[in-house]
């Protein structure tokens, strides 16, 4: 099954939809999410995906770990669905891929302002980009090719033309560029493999290596290290790892009963902070919420405490403020706020 499946597939996998059930939780929706999964037909990778029922808060309102909440993004109805943002490594904004009426676009958009200027065309699907070191520069992937979803490299304006970095019959995505400006760090399912991987390759094509398996990638700020995900081998649940950027050194940093996703670095190296379902007890609908720790695994900090579902943070270039997706108030969007530790 070639692109136009591919396609497809990601065109319902990332619409969302609002459910009237009924929660525990008072003044709250239960709100489908679509996650995206990758599965092999004939052969060949294709996006597949699943569904579940997540709770949305209606009031935006948090706990006292979170603190000038701001929400970024104005999702024009319930069908919007918001990446991971990507903050500017040298300027107040930050990109993303926004997916609705059958596409998905990547955005540039100022932290001061709702105003987002496309960076690319409103075709096809442009998803997970990230910015190079000195923020002239995005690699994201692409099926614009018309095989797959490849890598691609174009400048951080919108201006310009576009390089295909990756090419081949995988499917490659969440791309994370080391401190050096060459490295890319992605996450790729090849062909005949169903379980994802992550890989490397310089900024100009040359030598793929596969690292190790896992997913999601995120290279240390000092280009030493990486984040990445895998499921505990005993509980099945995803938790958080590192390793050296070559491969070596791999570290299992959380564990538990909890899935752990989406981890990231603080602009310092001396923090992550993550994604994670923990439940407190007799909380039946609990979601994922943002949470913050030591680099080690150590000194675990739940942050957001809003009855929705919060995922995919991500420091702002300062290390100020976490910029984050949530549900609440009803609709997919991105926030931000300041966590207080103290």
């Amino acid at each position: 099954m070639k692109n136009c499946s591919v396609s497809r597939l990601l065109v319902v996998a990332f619409a969302l939809v609002i459910a009237g059930c009924a929660t525990t939780q008072r003044d709250s929706v239960r709100i489908q999410l679509v996650e995206t999964r990758v599965a092999l037909v004939d052969g060949e990778p294709t996006a597949t995906f699943n569904t579940q029922l997540v709770t949305a808060a209606l009031d935006p309102a948090d706990g006292p770990k979170v603190t000038g909440l701001k929400q970024l993004t104005a999702g024009a109805d319930r069908y919007t669905y918001f990446s991971r943002a990507a903050p500017s490594p040298n300027q107040d904004a930050i990109v993303f891929a926004e997916f609705t009426e059958g596409r998905s676009v990547v955005y540039r958009q100022s932290l001061g302002s709702p105003a987002k200027s496309p960076i690319t065309a409103e075709t096809g699907m442009n998803l997970s980009p990230a910015f190079t070191p000195d923020g002239r520069f995005l690699v994201f992937s692409s099926d614009r090719s018309g095989e797959s979803q490849s890598l691609w490299r174009k400048r951080s304006d919108g201006a310009g033309g576009i390089t295909q970095i990756t090419s081949s019959s995988a499917f490659d995505w969440h791309p994370s560029v080391a401190s050096d400006g060459e490295t890319i760090i992605f996450q790729s399912h090849r062909k005949n493999n169903i379980d994802a991987s992550i890989w490397s390759i310089s900024m100009n094509g040359g030598l793929l290596t596969q690292l190790a398996p896992g997913r999601t990638p995120a290279v240390s700020p000092d280009g030493r290290r990486i984040l990445f995900v895998r499921p505990d081998s005993k509980t099945g649940k995803d938790q958080i790892w590192s390793m050296q950027i070559d491969g070596s050194g791999l570290t299992q940093l959380t564990t538990g009963d909890a899935n752990d996703r989406d981890p990231s670095w603080h602009p310092n190296g001396r923090y992550i902070v993550f994604a994670s379902d923990a439940q407190p007890v007799g909380d039946e609908f609990a979601d994922f919420n943002i949470w913050i720790m030591r680099t080690d695994g150590t000194q675990r900090v739940q942050l957001t405490e809003n009855f929705s579902h919060d995922d995919v943070p991500v420091f702002e270039n300062r290390g100020r403020s976490i910029i984050f997706r949530s549900n609440r108030g009803g609709q997919w969007n991105l926030f931000s706020f300041r966590p207080q530790l103290n």
